[in-house]
């Protein structure tokens, strides 16, 4: 029962990765190209 939904959901899901590919979408571009955060040590915060 749970198999065709599993199967039917990675396909979707890697359909509309394939898809946001195309287009140029990334998730995480906001996150590691924004201008405040230039490096780890701006933050202030140092791990050992």
């Amino acid at each position: 029962m749970y198999g065709k939904f599993n199967l039917a959901t990675a396909i979707l899901t890697l359909a509309l990765f394939s898809y946001a590919q195309q287009q140029g979408w990334s998730l995480f571009d906001d996150v590691a190209n924004s201008p405040g955060r230039t490096s780890g040590s701006s933050r202030g915060i140092y791990h050992k």
